[in-house]
């Protein structure tokens, strides 16, 4: 039963927030080694200059998560990942994570809004990041059609909705949520890992003709 006045959350959306519970000192050094030659998804252009300096540039390997100089990360990573289909999705299935790669923002770069396709949950894991540097902005899936004069914003009424992450912090989020990255305003790079994910399986029920056999579609 409901209490009166009570304020319900119908459909919310879980976002899941982890810190890494050990040093990483080693696992960031490797990181900061890579090379990183796409811009959003594109290559460099002649004589290696960005084709737009507003752009993030991203690792050139899209599989970071597979490499052993990062698995004790990919291990916190997944133990998340097995926390948020249960506890936030009510599910017993396995999701794995698919493509996996760096983002390197340095002055003046931002990243576009943008969702993720192919993907149940993706997440962002922050090896490199303080007070300084933007935060993720999340906008929200159904906009209101008329605005109202706000006094206080809040996760009910806000169009977007930005969330400050600290060193070593991970954030999971449903694929489908726009988000996006406001321009780096510090001198210092923003480095972060995203990642994608995929049922291990297959997807959906029997009973219900929702079923997905992946392993049977090759």
């Amino acid at each position: 039963m409901y209490k009166s006045d009570e304020l319900l959350q119908l459909f919310p959306i879980p976002l899941l927030i982890a810190s890494y519970p050990s040093d990483y000192s080693k696992e960031l050094e490797w990181i900061k080694e890579q090379e990183y030659n796409r811009v959003n998804g594109g290559d460099l252009g002649i004589a290696g200059e960005w084709r737009s300096s507003h752009h993030n540039r991203q690792s050139d390997d899209t599989f970071l998560l597979d490499k052993p100089e990062l698995k004790r990360i990919r291990k916190f990573i997944e133990i998340k990942i097995g926390k948020y289909v249960r506890e936030m999705m009510g599910s017993s299935d396995k999701l794995v994570i698919t493509q996996s790669w760096l983002n390197k923002a340095g002055k003046g770069a931002s990243h576009h809004e943008h969702k993720h396709p192919n993907s149940i949950i993706s997440g962002v894991w922050y090896p490199a990041i303080h007070e300084k540097l933007p935060p993720i902005q999340f906008s929200a899936p159904h906009p209101r059609d008329v605005s109202l004069k706000v006094s206080k914003f809040n996760t009910f009424n806000s169009a977007t909705f930005m969330l400050p992450m600290k060193c070593g912090e991970l954030i999971l989020f449903p694929s489908n949520l726009s988000h996006s990255v406001p321009s780096n305003q510090s001198d210092e790079e923003r480095i972060s890992l995203s990642f994608n994910t995929w049922s291990a399986g297959s997807l959906g029920d029997i009973d219900n003709l929702t079923y997905l056999p992946i392993s049977r579609l090759n």
